[in-house]
């Protein structure tokens, strides 16, 4: 499992001082971004000349309230993985409480020609090595 901490900025809350909720998905593209820099692979996906990764289905389910000054733990765990998609799933939680639970899905793509595509070997080799069990 790879995890990230965030502390939660001011300007990231709604009038009510909790967390905006399009600021969990936030969070999680930056844990998204981080474990894939911990994956070790030869390519960055992010700007890849072949292939793109887009998300195509995200759900989110917000469990307790977060706000301002709070530090937040980001787990990133994989979960589907298919022949040329995965889930991702992540589990916010603020101190011992979870705060909220976020999947995405991603289909890899060419880029040239935005046409699904098979994922790349060494790709879903570390995901599958990452993948929850």
């Amino acid at each position: 499992m790879f995890s990230i901490k965030y502390k939660i900025n001011f300007s990231e809350t709604d009038p009510g001082g909790i967390l905006f909720f399009a600021e969990y998905l936030r969070i999680a593209h930056i844990a998204y971004e981080r474990f894939f820099e911990s994956l070790g692979l030869d390519h960055n996906y992010f700007i890849d000349e072949k292939y793109v990764l887009p998300i195509v289905h995200s759900e989110a389910d917000y469990l307790s309230p977060v706000r301002f000054g709070d530090e937040l733990e980001c787990e990133v765990t994989v979960g589907e993985l298919g022949t040329s998609s995965f889930e991702l799933n992540y589990l916010l939680k603020n101190k011992t409480k979870r705060a909220a639970q976020i999947s995405t899905k991603h289909v890899a793509v060419l880029k040239q020609e935005f046409v699904k595509t098979e994922l790349p070997n060494q790709l879903r080799e570390k995901l599958k090595e990452n993948q929850q069990k």
